[in-house]
């Protein structure tokens, strides 16, 4: 009786050993499955990622271009410098709203799998989604601002010049007088102002961000091969 019920203890052990292992076994493929698709999101997350940072340099430098050319409207506005037709224009011409919005695609796609949640390295993952959560949201908002100031600059201050800016290249009496006024000033700085001192201190804070997390992926990349 004993030799039966210890037999019958070591085979209900084996079977809960067998079911145990198989349970592991099962867990770990899927765990394995899970890190591999995360690399993969991780890979794409990275490609977009260094496409976006080209796009933003891009778009600092146009920024830094119409910070000058604002400046420099402002000079001949306030008479500190000797009034150029052409050069005016020009400079004109370049008020226009060189704006950022980020690709969130791939990140999109990670987030709604869940994936991104389960990475074996969270510090990759909470980077990641504090460049696209606050960093992009943050700088969509500021663009979405400097957009809205353009139109409103054109729209409301720069009506006279639309003229002189689109094909007629001389600025008469008329329309300098409107360029002269204070109303014009008041509102060249308006934009300065905003470009200066927020706009692009985002575009930059968001690159370094973008940086950052392309360095995080690439290291996490490596350590998997």
């Amino acid at each position: 009786m004993k030799n039966i019920l210890a037999r019958g203890g070591i085979e209900f052990f084996a079977v809960l050993f067998g079911i145990t292992i198989s349970l592991w076994v099962e867990d770990w493929r899927e765990d394995k499955d899970i890190q591999k698709k995360i690399a993969e999101d991780y890979i794409n997350i990275k490609q977009e990622v260094k496409i976006d940072i080209e796009n933003i340099e891009n778009i600092i430098l146009s920024i830094e271009g119409q910070i000058n050319s604002l400046k420099k409207l402002i000079q001949y506005n306030e008479k500190k410098i000797d009034f150029n037709d052409s050069d005016v224009i020009n400079n004109l011409k370049k008020i226009t709203s060189p704006t950022f919005f980020g690709t969130q695609t791939a990140y999109n796609t990670s987030v709604s799998s869940g994936r991104l949640n389960f990475s074996k390295d969270m510090s990759v993952s909470n980077e990641i989604s504090v460049l696209y959560e606050h960093f992009y949201k943050r700088l969509d908002t500021n663009s979405q601002i400097y957009d809205l100031r353009n139109q409103k600059l054109k729209s409301d201050y720069f009506m006279e010049f639309f003229q002189v800016t689109v094909g007629k290249q001389e600025i008469s009496d008329s329309i300098k007088s409107v360029f002269f006024s204070t109303k014009t000033r008041n509102a060249l700085y308006w934009i300065l102002e905003f470009v200066e001192n927020f706009y692009i201190y985002r575009l930059k804070d968001t690159k370094n961000q973008m940086l950052k997390t392309e360095q995080l992926i690439s290291e996490f990349l490596q350590e998997q091969i």
